[in-house]
């Protein structure tokens, strides 16, 4: 797939990016999942692995109750959790099976709320302050607006923003900034407008995430430091809530328990995304019912998609597909796919 613009943030750049797309079929249905090849040495996440890994577990797949897919969720988290994005994408394609089996939208197959209307934010990827006001006025009218920043001291940014919206910014370090630039302009940050700092620091910087939470001068969220249910427990007193990724996390059945964890321990909690098509934002949006806020932009952010799905309207709110499952369908046609269709397991 390729984004509108260059993706940049303190991290890396994505000029475009790639996925692998998932069948799964039963009784004549089809339910989509997708996998990103994404920090691919971090989420053991190639194209190549994750399509052998997927492989190596067609024995399983075959033999599963496809109106039981959590079931089969834990019998392929042994064999893939050092692959997330391969048991994450399974998990998808099954869960939008069952419910498609049984007629129904995921939301309602799986008792969720109907996540219709809830309002997303917009990222602002890094760039010039020029081309980020730029992509700021593009789309205007948005709730909020996460903003990347290669530096917490970047004010110059956050000043130029404001001037084009009222609304408030959500700003994201991906893990990159230094605990003592932070501090320097923490103050300001409130009068800027913004309302919650993501990762700031490396996820070995638990005292200086530790520290910034006991300030109390705005809510932090966890992203790269808790992908996972059994390191929720580790978010509390550390931070105030965590961004949870489907992906990430491996699959729709661990980011529901994520969520009731987060409930459970006090923690507040976003519905994120990584670099996605329609395939797998329109899963996780099914789930945008549960979480306190909501940043599942990347079908806003693409030139080409793998097909046709959930939808964000010009003020960010979600508007689900019609029909049972995730709604998504893929669009064969699109220049998104660069390998023909087929059968991949």
């Amino acid at each position: 797939m390729v984004d509108k613009d260059v993706w940049r943030c303190a991290r890396e750049e994505i000029p475009a990016h790639q996925a692998v797309l998932v069948e799964l079929s039963a009784d004549g249905c089809s339910g989509w999942g997708e996998a990103s090849v994404f920090m691919t040495a971090d989420y053991n996440s190639t194209a190549e692995v994750l399509l052998r890994r997927m492989k190596d577990v067609r024995p399983l797949l075959r033999d599963a109750d496809p109106t039981a897919p959590a079931q089969t969720w834990d019998r392929l988290r042994p064999i893939l959790a050092d692959c997330p994005f391969a048991l994450g994408a399974l998990d998808i394609a099954g869960h939008d099976l069952a419910a498609r089996l049984s007629g129904a939208p995921l939301y309602d197959h799986l008792g969720l709320p109907d996540p219709t209307g809830r309002s997303s934010s917009y990222s602002i990827g890094l760039d010039t302050v020029t081309a980020m006001v730029d992509k700021l006025r593009r789309v205007p009218g948005w709730r909020l607006y996460k903003v990347k920043l290669a530096r917490a001291g970047d004010i110059d940014v956050l000043r130029a923003l404001r001037e084009y919206t009222d609304a408030p910014f959500w700003v994201d370090g991906n893990a990159c900034w230094r605990p003592e630039e932070l501090f320097d302009v923490l103050d300001l940050l409130p009068e800027l407008g913004v309302v919650a700092l993501e990762q700031p620091f490396g996820t070995n910087e638990v005292a200086a995430h530790r520290r910034l939470r006991a300030a109390g001068v705005l809510p932090v969220f966890a992203d790269e430091s808790v992908t996972t249910p059994d390191q929720v427990a580790s978010a509390v007193g550390v931070f105030d809530g965590v961004n949870i990724k489907v992906l990430k996390a491996g699959g729709i059945t661990p980011a529901l328990e994520m969520v009731r964890l987060c409930r459970e321990s006090g923690l507040g909690s976003m519905l994120g995304c990584l670099p996605e098509s329609s395939a797998g934002a329109s899963a996780a949006a099914h789930l945008a019912g549960l979480t306190d806020h909501v940043d599942l932009d990347t079908i806003a952010l693409l030139a080409t998609d793998t097909g046709h799905g959930a939808l964000l309207d010009d003020a960010g709110r979600i508007r689900l597909a019609s029909g049972p499952g995730t709604g998504f369908v893929p669009d064969w046609e699109s220049p998104a796919h660069i390998e023909p269709a087929g059968s991949l397991l």
